[in-house]
């Protein structure tokens, strides 16, 4: 009995590492697809997420005078790349917000239904008359297919073709200054 399992465990093991083996030539691949600008075998190397190239946008209690101030400002954001450099360098448009609760938010000008970049609308008016929705306060909106985003809940899509918010920032008050430190991960669409 003894000797008919040892068979059996050995046959086994046999016949798993031919299976083992092809699993591990398709790990590399599958690796490869999840983390492409890493180098191989670099599974412990640095992240390839994008980071905020310095100096960081920043911003001071005196910019902001009053409730819905809102001011453009342009944020540096470095890619890994496998050029001379080891990066790209790409700017990102966004707007940083007062809102009437005194909560300062930032978020991306990219509007994420196509790409756009899209603008501060602070008078209702305008809004109704120019992009089909009649908000109670000043908004974001997009003139290319009209997305509406409610600036004072997350940047919710309240009108429009857009399938979610625009990427937000993190802001971080230091001091005085209010500092737009990275950009939530994604993409447009």
């Amino acid at each position: 009995m003894a000797d008919g399992t040892s068979r059996r465990l050995l046959l086994k093991t046999v016949a798993a590492i031919p299976l083992a083996a092809t699993f591990g030539l398709l790990a590399s691949p599958f690796l490869r697809f999840l983390l492409p600008t890493r180098k191989p075998l670099d599974v412990l190397g640095q992240s390839d997420q994008p980071i905020a190239e310095p100096p960081v946008p920043s911003f001071k209690d005196t910019d902001f005078p009053e409730p819905w101030t809102c001011l453009p400002f342009m944020f540096k954001q470095s890619y890994i790349e496998y050029n001379p450099e080891g990066k790209e360098v790409r700017q990102i448009p966004g707007y940083i917000v007062k809102l009437p609760t005194g909560d300062v938010v930032a978020y991306s000008r990219i509007c994420p239904h196509l790409g756009c970049i899209f603008n501060f609308v602070k008078d209702p008016a305008e809004c109704a008359k120019g992009y089909n929705f009649t908000p109670t306060y000043p908004v974001f909106a997009c003139p290319c297919h009209l997305s509406v985003y409610d600036i004072a809940n997350g940047g919710k899509v309240v009108s429009g073709p857009a399938p979610r918010p625009p990427r937000s920032f993190e802001v971080k008050k230091v001091g005085e200054e209010y500092q737009v430190l990275t950009l939530e991960a994604g993409g447009i669409a």
